[in-house]
């Protein structure tokens, strides 16, 4: 059988607005164009019969999720897991990617951002690696299948998260833009996970 997960990013934040570092130290809200990037995505997900919304417990994705839910009307409460929460970016926080780059240097900076299972043990300092956010999230993701019985369902989570996933599920590492969609289906038979390019 197969379930499919839609992974959706949270809408724009005056942090990513400004090229910011956003973990999950920093618990922003969404601005007046994330609110319209959400309420779009909103309308391409209206299609995709979604059942299930699981969420990150950060204000950002949580705006993301209300809107996503209320456009389908699905008659169900959001789902909050802690676990599907951005990665901790430890002392780079709140700075932006010219400052990070010349502190860190950028070859070790687009490594943390884009990984390979080579270098995903790497983390700022005080920081989280993208090989300890990707265990949790797919244990996430393990729980919703097993756990819910639902055959589509909606995931709002982060850039961090979705990077740390294409990286251990080995998927193509495309950018994440505010609102994208990640479209992966799960065969129950081979308990494995596969990127659909919609």
């Amino acid at each position: 059988m197969k379930r499919n997960v839609y992974i959706f990013r949270h809408g724009e934040t005056n942090y990513n607005l400004e090229n910011r570092w956003q973990g999950c130290g920093i618990d922003s809200v969404l601005n007046n164009n994330g609110l319209e990037q959400a309420r779009a995505l909103a309308e391409k997900v209206t299609s995709l019969d979604i059942t299930m919304v699981y969420c990150s417990p950060l204000i950002r994705a949580v705006q993301t999720a209300n809107i996503i839910v209320q456009r389908i009307e699905i008659d169900v409460p959001i789902t909050i897991l802690q676990d599907l929460r951005e990665g901790n970016f430890g002392v780079v926080e709140g700075l932006t990617f010219d400052e990070v780059y010349q502190q860190f240097g950028k070859k070790f900076v687009d490594e943390i951002c884009w990984p390979t299972t080579q270098n995903w043990d790497n983390a700022f300092p005080q920081g989280e690696t993208k090989h300890n956010i990707f265990n949790r999230v797919l244990g996430c993701l393990n729980y919703i299948i097993y756990g819910s019985g639902d055959v589509n369902v909606g995931v709002v989570c982060h850039a961090g998260v979705l990077s740390a996933l294409k990286c251990g599920l080995g998927l193509e590492a495309t950018p994440n833009p505010n609102c994208s969609i990640l479209h992966l289906q799960f065969d129950t038979e081979t308990c494995t996970f596969v990127q659909v390019n919609d």
